[in-house]
């Protein structure tokens, strides 16, 4: 699938839900990703995205707010990563299961190269949206 002069592109999953985890790791592993799946977000989140440098992002818009005094949510991660200039070159693609117009608009405001609804898609589809950004 690869060429030997091209590195296995990494993806970094932002995504909250643990019951999604092993799912979303086969598909993407299946059409050659390095998969790297966090889900909770903190303070240092820039540097843990700066630690794995992924090649692309996915992000879920609903992350979980736990008990800290600052719940992130999915634009706020988005607004950090286009800042940072170390982050800022790395296309973001939203994945989600709630597909809302405004989202959508504001999630391209803010950076996104693009906005999936994940049931509006085979899953096993999804990857190869991905893959498109990488050209």
């Amino acid at each position: 699938m690869f060429g030997h002069h091209k590195k296995v592109p990494k993806i970094l999953i932002v995504e909250d839900f643990e019951a999604n985890h092993a799912l979303y790791r086969k598909v993407f592993e299946d059409v050659g990703f390095e998969v790297v799946i966090i889900r909770k977000v903190d303070d240092y989140f820039i540097e843990t995205v700066c630690q794995f440098s992924p090649d692309i992002i996915s992000m879920d818009l609903m992350i979980e707010e736990d008990e800290t005094e600052h719940p992130f949510a999915g634009f706020d991660l988005l607004f950090l990563l286009k800042a940072d200039k170390r982050t800022m070159q790395i296309p973001v693609i939203i994945l989600t299961a709630f597909f809302e117009e405004t989202k959508v608009i504001k999630a391209r405001e803010l950076g996104a190269v693009d906005f999936i609804c994940v049931s509006g898609h085979k899953l096993q589809k999804i990857p190869e949206i991905f893959l498109g950004y990488l050209h």
